[in-house]
């Protein structure tokens, strides 16, 4: 009886254990969470947006890939150094210091539209590019990484953290949506995703 008791007794044990160290937010003497318990892929950290005001992070093309994922459809990922409609076009997005892209890939949402996934290791570079180009809007910002997509993609990507890159005082951002100083004059990163 007194056996059954211990065993008893040191499973309950091992079982609070357990559940003390699972993480979770960091109160209560748990592990904190890291990256809200998302996989980081292969090796890197992936880190939502949160209220903090920080846009999310992917460190990696997983990462990239995980977090899109995650919200919309992004199936058959493969890598592309530049769209190939402007593959002989030297100031076309693509891979490079020009446009500070570390890496470029393509995947495919549920409207069979592309999608656009870029780490961006110079956030700066970029922007400068992106106002050249005036794409308003195209561009969604995390820290270090930029998607592209159809209004399928766009609208499943509201609320996650990244911010729409505009720089066209014509087009002026609703009362109500963030607008953050972008790198570049001239232009907002707002969570006004149209």
């Amino acid at each position: 009886m007194r056996l059954r008791c211990m065993v008893a007794a040191g499973a309950a044990v091992l079982a609070l254990a357990a559940v003390s160290g699972c993480g979770g937010s960091g109160e209560g003497g748990g592990v904190p969470a890291d990256g809200d318990g998302q996989s980081a892929g292969s090796g890197g950290r992936l880190m939502d947006g949160g209220t903090d005001g920080h846009r999310p992070q992917a460190a990696t093309m997983a990462d990239i890939e995980t977090f899109v994922s995650q919200r919309t459809t992004c199936t058959d990922l493969h890598m592309e150094d530049k769209d190939s409609e402007h593959e002989d076009d030297p100031e076309a997005v693509g891979v490079g210091k020009l446009w500070g892209i570390k890496e470029r890939g393509v995947c495919w949402g549920d409207d069979r539209n592309g999608v656009t996934l870029m780490s961006v290791d110079d956030m700066k570079s970029f922007q400068t590019q992106a106002k050249k180009h005036e794409q308003d809007g195209w561009y969604l910002l995390g820290e270090d990484f930029v998607v592209t997509g159809g209004s399928t993609t766009r609208a499943d990507l509201k609320g996650s953290g990244i911010l729409a890159f505009v720089c066209d005082p014509e087009d002026p951002i609703p009362s109500g949506y963030k607008q953050e100083k972008a790198l570049v004059d001239g232009c907002t990163l707002t969570d006004f995703i149209s």
